[in-house]
C-alpha cells in the first residue's frame, strides 16, 4: 500500500502486531502498539479516502488481535491456574510421604 508517511507507517506496524499475536509472540504485539500510538493520536481529522479505507482496516485488526489476546490470557490463566493446584497436590504428597 502507497499511502502517506504516516498512514503507511502505522499499516506496516499494525500487521507486524497481527503476526506478533498470530504466533503469540504479545510482549512484541505491546511494544509495537506502543511504538504505533503516537503515530495514530498526530493524525488529523481529515483524512483522504484511501487512509480511512487503511484505517477501518486497521481497527478491524486491532478487533481480532485484541480477542485473541483476550482468549490467550484466558488460556494462560487456566494454566497458572492448574500448574498453582498441581504444586500445592505435589507439596501435600510431600508432606504425607515423609511421614
Amino acid at each position: 500500500m502507497e499511502f502517506a508517511a504516516p498512514i503507511d507507517r502505522i499499516w506496516r506496524i499494525t500487521k507486524d502486531i497481527e503476526q506478533a499475536a498470530a504466533v503469540g509472540e504479545w510482549e512484541k504485539a505491546a511494544e509495537l502498539a506502543n511504538e504505533r500510538s503516537p503515530l495514530l493520536m498526530s493524525l488529523s481529522a481529515k483524512q483522504t479516502g484511501a487512509a480511512l479505507d487503511v484505517l477501518k482496516q486497521v481497527h478491524a485488526i486491532n478487533a481480532r488481535v485484541a480477542a485473541a489476546a483476550e482468549s490467550a490470557q484466558s488460556t494462560l490463566s487456566a494454566e497458572y491456574r492448574s500448574a498453582i493446584q498441581a504444586t500445592r497436590n505435589v507439596n501435600q504428597y510431600q508432606r504425607v510421604a515423609q511421614f
